[in-house]
């Protein structure tokens, strides 16, 4: 993804995924903050992988290895961030 600037519909398409996944394990949907997120915030990660995890694990799938697992205010939302997520959602 280098030179790829990720912007808010790939944050949309994630929480879509993200909810998919969701419902073929059984669970319901996430909610999300900033329904309409014009920038990426570390947040929005946290909460796509908040959602994901319990999925997963749900489907018998491996838990993700995440970089930077803890993610704190202000954090700079990398490549990895996302593209760990998209992997996470096949």
């Amino acid at each position: 993804m280098a030179g790829v600037v990720v912007k808010a519909v790939h944050l949309t398409q994630l929480r879509q995924a993200v909810n998919l996944v969701r419902a073929a394990a059984g669970l319901g949907a996430a909610s999300f903050t900033d329904v309409t997120p014009t920038l990426i915030k570390a947040v929005h990660i946290s909460e796509l992988r908040s959602a994901l995890d319990p999925a997963r694990s749900t489907l018998g799938v491996p838990a993700l290895t995440y970089t930077d697992p803890t993610l704190t205010v202000g954090l700079v939302v990398k490549a990895a961030h996302i593209q760990e997520l998209r992997n996470g959602v096949k």
